[in-house]
């Protein structure tokens, strides 16, 4: 307990992030001193700081930009078209009504409250609430634009990290991740620098941008992912485990590029495109994050590192918490594959993204419709 109070008192406590052994040998003295060579760059958290957030907005500016000018385009061409929602006349009663109850359907004497409180039918009212609750969806275009952008970075990041690991011994071999930490592997390449910058911005990205969405059913379990993402990143940036934190950004990022894929062929209704995607992602999810990501990349964080080190540290106790987190988030989305399955096997249409967003009106929709006319 001792060892995890020190951070409040020392922010650089060689003993909180890198452990005793280290620290009996370099006293507080940080590895990185020296100039590192061409082609490496030892981690700076102020300097790294500066390029996330640069990189955040960057990659925010991207989005924007891609899902505008070719996502868009490239959804209308394949038959998703851009529809509007029909807004919903000021009420600000029902308005704050909604926002508490978290965009719920209310009970039948709620309802009637509600009606007399604002003025309206009771038949208006459901309306209203019904349409207040569609205008919080996201429609098909939307979504298949969002898939669309992520499909790229992810298998572009993908791409990227599997060219720029390829030749390195801990791919294939994880021990390597340890052997000569912290002093002999602190530096980085340049190739590696990059992948955890760009990486950063985007899960940064993400975690603000979140919050300016439509709220999505997982969203506190994307929250939790988010967060649990960029402390990871950023904690093994600072601290120089660098090498397995690039195992954890590759696993990562290859199941999730048949997950898009998959949604994308759904909302554009490629119905046999969509279920071979789906297999595909739940093997791959399978394989990458069930499997291999505890018996290895798991392992050796919590395992490996302690053999080969000799050391321990709260930032590692810290880091391991947190990809524990992460496969038990993993676990669960796994649970929600299988329950897709299953009312796949029993000839059941999953609930959510392939309804249409362009439904006709009810006839209730359109007598409400013809009141404001009228009036």
């Amino acid at each position: 307990m001792e060892d995890f109070t020190n951070i409040f008192y020392d922010p650089w406590d060689t003993i909180w992030w890198l452990g005793k052994a280290y620290h009996s040998e370099h006293g507080n003295v940080w590895p990185g001193k020296n100039d590192p060579g061409p082609g490496l760059k030892n981690p700076s958290p102020n300097d790294a700081l500066l390029v996330v957030l640069a990189m955040a907005l960057f990659l925010a500016f991207v989005k924007g930009f891609f899902e505008r000018f070719i996502a868009s385009p490239v959804a209308t061409a394949v038959g998703i078209r851009q529809c509007k929602r029909r807004p919903c006349a000021d009420v600000p009663v029902l308005e704050d009504f909604m926002k508490s109850n978290n965009f719920k359907t209310p009970d039948d004497n709620t309802l009637k409250i509600l009606s007399e409180d604002a003025g309206m039918t009771l038949r208006e009212t459901e309306v209203w609430i019904r349409r207040k609750q569609q205008a919080m969806l996201s429609t098909r275009h939307t979504k298949f634009v969002e898939s669309f952008w992520r499909l790229v970075f992810y298998g572009s990041m993908f791409t990227y990290g599997l060219v720029s690991l390829w030749d390195e011994d801990y791919l294939w071999d994880t021990k390597y991740c340890w052997i000569g930490y912290p002093v002999e592997i602190w530096a980085m390449k340049d190739k590696i620098y990059w992948y955890y910058m760009i990486e950063m911005g985007y899960y940064t990205a993400c975690l603000i941008i979140q919050f300016f969405e439509v709220r999505r059913k997982d969203f506190y379990q994307m929250f939790i992912h988010h967060v649990a993402t960029v402390f990871l990143i950023g904690m093994s940036f600072v601290t120089a485990r660098t090498r397995i934190g690039a195992l954890v950004m590759l696993v990562h990022d290859f199941s999730d590029i048949s997950l898009e894929a998959c949604k994308m062929a759904k909302y554009a209704q490629k119905i046999e495109a969509a279920n071979v995607l789906f297999a595909s992602f739940g093997v791959s999810f399978f394989v990458s994050r069930i499997i291999y990501y505890p018996y290895s990349i798991l392992y050796s964080a919590m395992y490996e590192t302690r053999s080969i080190t000799n050391t321990d540290s709260p930032s590692l106790r810290i880091i391991n918490s947190l990809l524990i987190v992460l496969y038990l988030l993993h676990c669960f989305w796994f649970s929600l594959i299988i329950g897709v399955v299953m009312k796949f096997l029993r000839d059941e249409q999953p609930e959510g993204d392939l309804r249409s967003e362009e439904e006709a009106p009810t006839s209730s929709e359109a007598e409400y419709d013809g009141k404001k006319k009228d009036k």
